[in-house]
């Protein structure tokens, strides 16, 4: 089989990893994990999507937390119908990522072809304005969003603004149930969270989800490690018995919740107080990634699984954060064309065969990092080079399918792509 034949069917196979984890129980599949909905306490549905949303049976009338995406939205709210047919009273969204917010039009107009009034949408005021960057920005979400999932979601646009917002805190009664609405901060600018004392459900959103904490995203705009860290301090003082997280299962139990919640806390306190002590040293970004050590029972939390966030995307955010996108190397900050570095290179190698083999010997080595970077350099200083672009591609497909962060495979796999996208123009 051709290398092209070979990469392409790589890419053929790759599938969205959310609800694919056949033989792995709830805690293993963690971040991806999708299952039937429950009834957590009484009266309050969790539901299971990509993004999950929760259902509060409040006497005559529901409280609704997070909407999902849209695609997946009808198919929640048709399971949510076999349940309970009463009038949404209120929709609080969690935050403004369109996997818990934009499927909010569906849930509107669900009450309003049942005869019902329209429902009250509550989030934090700073929603308004990350819905007005999404529709800035479509281009650019909707193309990191297809790298980190390697998943190509069509997408209708149906933003609903909130009618009822705040900026600390609120307090709603439905009937007989309350309802504390907090923010959150952290993992967007608009998080909040949600709990209702009666019944002990907690619903964080983001603010945890089965994974390290996903803080420092390599994809998308400035996250705040420390006042996540305190959410998750408030939210474990609510003495919940039920944790509804914005991703994989529910957790029971006052302990494991407490303990759950403390545990994401120090995490994310452990690599602000790193960075920050590197940046008060005067360390330069490498040497304060390089010198990240983290403890091993953080390492090894079955909550807290790199499987999404990771901590050195964590360490990088809170040093963006703090010091701005200088790296400390003063050649890198008007850098030259990186295209021209990769020219120089493959020069000093002695051109692109004596370059080819050595990626392949640092490759054997098991110096993957610098074979990708040796031979990236190689495609860049020559874009015709058919071996070097076949090269490219299998040492990417390779890192892919060794990879456990969802982020990063998505990365190599673009790669891939980039290798097929090139094979195919080389030899059309």
């Amino acid at each position: 089989m051709k290398t092209k034949d070979v990469l392409k069917k790589h890419l053929d196979g790759i599938v969205l990893q959310y609800g694919n984890h056949q033989g792995l129980s709830k805690e293993e599949a963690a971040y991806f994990y999708i299952g039937p909905h429950e009834e957590v306490a009484p009266g309050v549905w969790h539901f299971y999507s990509l993004a999950h949303s929760i259902t509060f049976i409040c006497g005559d009338r529901l409280m609704q937390v997070d909407a999902n995406i849209g695609f997946k939205a009808p198919e929640v709210i048709a399971e949510m119908r076999k349940v309970t047919e009463l009038p949404i009273d209120s929709i609080a969204i969690t935050h403004g990522h369109i996997d818990h917010c934009l499927g909010t039009w569906h849930y509107v107009q669900d009450n309003l072809d049942r005869g019902f009034q329209r429902p009250d949408v509550i989030a934090h005021r700073n929603l308004r304005a990350r819905i007005d960057k999404n529709k800035m920005m479509e281009g650019h979400r909707s193309g990191t969003d297809k790298k980190q999932f390697q998943f190509d979601m069509k997408l209708k646009e149906e933003f609903v603004y909130a009618n009822v917002e705040f900026t600390d805190r609120l307090e709603i009664t439905i009937n007989d149930q309350s309802f504390k609405i907090v923010y959150g901060n952290g993992h967007t600018e608009d998080s909040i969270w949600v709990y209702n004392p009666e019944r002990k459900v907690l619903c964080c959103g983001d603010l945890f989800q089965w994974t390290a904490p996903n803080v420092g995203n390599p994809y998308k705009m400035q996250r705040f490690a420390i006042e996540n860290a305190q959410a998750l301090e408030e939210m474990a003082a609510q003495e919940a018995e039920v944790l509804c997280p914005g991703h994989g299962p529910v957790i029971y139990g006052k302990k494991e919740i407490k303990s759950c919640l403390h545990t994401a806390a120090r995490y994310l306190y452990t690599i602000q107080d790193h960075v920050v002590g590197c940046l008060n040293k005067g360390m330069i970004l490498e040497d304060t990634v390089n010198t990240l050590e983290m403890p091993e029972d953080l390492m090894n939390s079955k909550w807290l699984p790199p499987l999404y966030g990771h901590p050195v995307f964590i360490a990088k955010g809170i040093f963006k954060r703090y010091a701005g996108y200088y790296t400390g190397r003063p050649a890198e900050l008007f850098p030259p064309n990186y295209a021209d570095i990769g020219k120089e290179v493959v020069a000093l190698a002695g051109g692109p065969q004596p370059t080819l083999d050595r990626v392949h010997t640092l490759k054997e080595k098991g110096k993957i990092e610098l074979a990708c970077q040796l031979s990236e350099w190689l495609i860049e200083a020559d874009p015709d080079n058919h071996d070097a672009w076949e090269q490219y591609g299998m040492l990417f497909k390779e890192r892919a399918e060794k990879e456990f962060n969802m982020q990063a495979r998505g990365t190599w796999n673009q790669a891939v792509r980039r290798a097929v996208s090139n094979l195919e123009r080389l030899e059309g």
